[in-house]
């Protein structure tokens, strides 16, 4: 529970912190998206250096803010679970669209 507030001092850090994990969390799934398409090391271990980032950046907002009990499992948690969301939806994509090369595109605009 939030028991304590942001201090004034420190709402630059927590308005920082709190864009920094945006921005790596986007860079998290589009070098992940990048490194399987491409099937890159490099992009991998960039995936891979955004996503530390991202959980960096998760303990810099939850100790600025002041988060404890609930609210730090709550936050651990996602950050956690986010490191498996890119690896779901790849896989939901492929399964979703990987029968699309098996059909032909006829004259016309038909399909099979």
């Amino acid at each position: 529970m939030l028991i304590e507030p942001v201090a004034l001092s420190d709402f630059f850090l927590s308005f920082f912190s709190a864009a920094m994990i945006i921005f790596t969390a986007a860079l998290y799934a589009a070098l992940f998206a990048w490194a399987k398409f491409s099937k890159r090391r490099p992009a991998y271990i960039g995936a891979w250096l955004a996503y530390a980032t991202l959980l960096g950046c998760v303990g810099i907002f939850s100790v600025v803010n002041h988060f404890s009990g609930h609210w730090l499992l709550l936050s651990f948690t996602m950050a956690v679970g986010y490191a498996f969301m890119p690896h779901v939806i790849w896989h939901l994509c492929v399964a979703t669209h990987g029968d699309e090369t098996e059909h032909s595109h006829q004259p016309g605009g038909r399909h099979d």
